[in-house]
């Protein structure tokens, strides 16, 4: 999916960016990928926006156009509340923060339960955290191989100014709406508006 759509894996995920299929081959997958010809008609690009969404934050169809409808019913751009709402997941966030290597693993610590909102386990990747919150792993699982392991690999990366990584990874605080150049997501979210939009 990274080569179809032209995102390097390492800008969604740990992976070394020396050894990034994307940059090394970046042109489509299969035999007649380096020399196919991508539609580039408005409905082409469009989807193409669409799909890189969806692929950054690992949303399914059905997910993705209720954030939609959601956030045309909200007052602002409804481009820019579309990427709020969805940097506001607690899967997301995770990932931002570093305590994740991929949305993927970030999604499955959330379904394990190994975090607390503000004191409260959830076990929701999908749900919506508020500005001021404080995310922290469960006592129990802080110590597992896995976490350090990944906290450590996430280390050198840079976290957005919008989270506070708590301690040495014991957690982050969301302290605001992210604003739209701070959202590390290259995608014309414009186009994504006038796909659904199309389509409603």
């Amino acid at each position: 999916m990274c080569r179809r759509l032209g995102i390097p894996l390492s800008r969604i995920s740990a992976k070394d960016p020396d050894k990034d299929p994307v940059l090394r081959r970046p042109y489509p997958p299969g035999q007649h990928g380096a020399t196919a010809r991508m539609g580039n008609s408005d409905f082409a690009r469009r989807l193409r926006e669409k799909q890189k969404l969806k692929l950054y934050y690992g949303l399914l169809e059905k997910q993705c156009r209720r954030v939609f409808l959601e956030a045309r019913r909200s007052p602002g751009n409804t481009g820019t509340v579309l990427l709020q709402l969805l940097e506001s997941r607690l899967d997301a966030l995770v990932l931002r923060a570093g305590l994740a290597t991929s949305i993927r693993q970030a999604r499955q610590f959330v379904r394990h339960g190994y975090f607390q909102v503000n004191g409260a386990a959830t076990d929701i990747p999908s749900f919506r955290v508020k500005p001021g919150s404080e995310i922290r792993y469960h006592a129990a699982h802080l110590k597992l191989v896995i976490v350090r392991e990944s906290f450590e690999r996430m280390k050198g990366r840079v976290v957005p100014p919008y989270l506070q990584v708590l301690g040495e990874g014991e957690g982050m605080r969301y302290l605001r709406l992210p604003e739209r150049e701070e959202i590390p997501v290259d995608v014309n979210e414009p186009f994504i508006v006038e796909f659904y939009a199309q389509r409603s």
